[in-house]
């Protein structure tokens, strides 16, 4: 195409070779002291454009191959836009209102952006986010079953299955140290659910099977035993809420947060486009007109 000219690409040294012959030209030009690359009717694409396209350190296949693909997208761009100027009639071609559109909206949201960034108070205290918690149980429904439990694999040992099953009945801290204590001697390996929410899947992920969310042992509070491979699984629930629930305040905590900064947010920009407007009027610099009265 004689209207689309890349002159030859080296794919040696670069920039060294492009500042100096990385093509030829077919005629003399004046360039204004730059370094032409690619031509797409009377649009030409300069070294000098690439700016820090090309890394220092770079090697010069990789250099030349950055820069080559670089020109292969400008070209394809400025065809497609030569293209669309030959294609588009004089009102497709108006594109002034969409653009004056887009950057109005784009300075609003970045002037609310920058508001926001002012003056929202992302602080957040537990009194507030419990009251939440408290005034919107009927939207934090559990999908899933979750449980407060301690797992344990132990060897297939009758003694140690004792002991450890009685340890994690404990009832106070000297108990649970007394276990952990045990666990550190004869455990395989341990798993302390006791403090924080999880799902029942997650907590049964060391076990050798899933246990069913209809496990008479969950709602007691029991231990869940089973076996494989020389070892014995013990899961001890201490507390459990099944799917349909409400979900408990921890596992809520952080979601209530979020959505009370952005409450905070939405009033922010609400109460300042209220302000802007009221303050418009009253300055008169908003007016409105009945068009049947300025005919």
């Amino acid at each position: 195409m004689k209207n689309f000219v890349i002159k030859n690409i080296c794919t040696f040294a670069m920039p060294a070779l492009i500042s100096s012959a990385l093509f030829s030209c077919s005629q003399p030009e004046n360039f204004q002291g730059k370094t032409p690359l690619a031509k797409v009717y009377d649009s030409y694409l300069y070294y000098e454009d690439l700016g820090d396209l090309v890394p220092k350190g770079s090697s010069a296949q990789d250099s030349a191959a950055k820069v080559k693909s670089y020109i292969d997208v400008w070209a394809k761009q400025q065809l497609m836009i030569k293209k669309a100027e030959i294609n588009l009639s004089p009102e497709q071609k108006d594109v002034q209102k969409q653009l004056d559109e887009y950057r109005n909206n784009l300075l609003i949201y970045k002037y609310k952006d920058a508001y926001i960034a002012q003056n929202l108070d992302t602080s957040v205290t537990k009194a507030q986010t419990k009251e939440y918690y408290d005034t919107h149980q009927d939207d934090m429904i559990l999908n899933s079953a979750v449980v407060k439990a301690i797992f344990v694999q132990i060897p297939d040992n009758q003694d140690i299955i004792k002991t450890t099953k009685k340890l994690l009945e404990y009832r106070n801290d000297e108990d649970s140290l007394a276990l952990t204590d045990f666990c550190k001697t004869k455990a395989v390996k341990t798993e302390n659910f006791n403090f924080k929410w999880v799902t029942l899947t997650q907590a049964c992920k060391f076990m050798p099977e899933m246990i069913s969310e209809k496990n008479d042992i969950l709602k007691t509070h029991g231990i869940i035993t089973a076996k494989g491979d020389d070892f014995v699984y013990l899961l001890k629930i201490k507390d459990f809420i099944p799917a349909g629930g409400i979900t408990p305040y921890d596992l809520e905590e952080k979601t209530i947060s979020r959505i009370l900064i952005n409450k905070r947010k939405t009033k922010l920009i609400t109460d300042l486009e209220t302000n802007i407007f009221t303050d418009a009027v009253s300055r008169g610099n908003l007016e409105f007109f009945n068009p049947q009265t300025t005919k």
